[in-house]
């Protein structure tokens, strides 16, 4: 008999480090917090006005999450994502108070590419994160991508999303999408289509993508486009994103934005130029500089300066700091940062 129990038990243990060899699960994570001081230009009547505040995601979204794989033979896994995004400020949590509100997916790999379904990034937003992440990080804090309306809804992050992008073919990769509104009675309301192809090979990137978001009633679209590059010239590396969105009236804007990083042994120095502009004439300009140094792979600190300027169109200073945007016509906006960032 307890012969028996030992060869169970021995039996229960081998199955379960069998097990462990074929899934994974990681827990990895971002803490990114700075102190700001900010200062928005007094117009007319309005007067100046200047805030300092301890704030969290300059370079990167503070977050933390689980990804994992399964080998389910022959080449194909099933994976999943959940990542939590938070405040590092105050603990809040980001994205309108979801628990995973930054991924949330579970899909499979394989030879035939990946299929997720769940909430994740857009097509357009891998574009616009390789071709803006010469500065800082993937449209966050002062990220001109996102400061000056180049996301509207949904096309950021997307719920009861469908997903699947190709297999890497000699650096070409595809990807379409489907995010399904959930419109009772329609299956055309709400829902999002999306799209890119991108080219990622030594030095060069090249990116496009297109988004269309219908509306509830399914009446009218809200589209966007986008295009994307960078090249690592080994002294210094340079991106530009180009954006065009067409609201639901057919009204257009038009953000681009340049950007140049010139690293320096554990140091690197960013420049940042763009504009956004809008049928009409009506545009917004922005300006930042960037500073980093890594005291690790891990940890690093940076200072950042940026400016924006209202022609006509409102725009941030700072995308996590509401009191940076100018709303008013030849208004300006600028904050200065110093920070720490901890990857794990």
């Amino acid at each position: 008999m307890n012969k028996k129990l030992v060869a169970l038990a021995l039996s229960a243990v081998a199955a379960g480090v069998a097990s462990a060899q074929t899934a994974n699960v990681t827990l990895y994570g971002i803490v990114d917090t700075y102190l700001a001081s900010e200062r928005i230009g007094g117009v007319g009547a309005v007067a100046a006005k200047s805030t300092t505040m301890v704030t969290g995601g300059g370079l990167s979204g503070s977050r933390w999450g689980l990804r994992g794989s399964e080998s389910l033979g022959g080449g194909m896994n099933a994976i999943f994502t959940l990542e939590n995004g938070f405040a590092s400020d105050s603990g809040a949590l980001g994205q309108g108070g979801l628990l995973f509100g930054r991924r949330a997916f579970v899909g499979l790999n394989g030879g035939f590419g990946t299929v997720t379904i769940g909430r994740d990034y857009s097509p357009n937003f891998f574009v616009a994160c390789n071709s803006d992440d010469t500065f800082g990080g993937c449209l966050t804090g002062f990220s001109a991508v996102a400061n000056m309306g180049g996301f509207y809804a949904n096309t950021l992050r997307q719920n009861n999303q469908v997903k699947y992008s190709t297999p890497n073919m000699g650096g070409v990769t595809g990807t379409i999408s489907w995010a399904m509104g959930e419109v009772a009675g329609t299956s055309s309301g709400s829902r999002t289509l999306g799209g890119n192809v991108e080219y990622k090979n030594g030095p060069l990137y090249i990116g496009v993508g297109f988004s269309d978001l219908k509306n509830p009633a399914a009446t009218a679209s809200q589209k966007q486009f986008i295009f994307g590059a960078t090249y690592n010239f080994g002294v210094a590396y340079a991106g530009v994103t180009y954006m065009e969105n067409k609201s639901e009236t057919g009204v257009k804007t038009k953000p681009i934005i340049g950007s140049v990083t010139v690293p320096i042994g554990a140091a690197r120095i960013g420049l940042q130029l763009a504009q956004s502009k809008m049928d009409g004439g009506a545009k917004a300009t922005s300006v930042g500089l960037l500073g980093e140094y890594d005291l690790s792979k891990r940890s690093e600190l940076y200072a950042i300066y940026a400016q924006c300027k209202n022609k006509g169109l409102a725009c941030s200073a700072d995308g996590n700091v509401a009191n940076s945007t100018a709303t008013i016509n030849t208004q300006s906006a600028s904050v200065f940062g110093l920070g720490i960032k901890h990857k794990f």
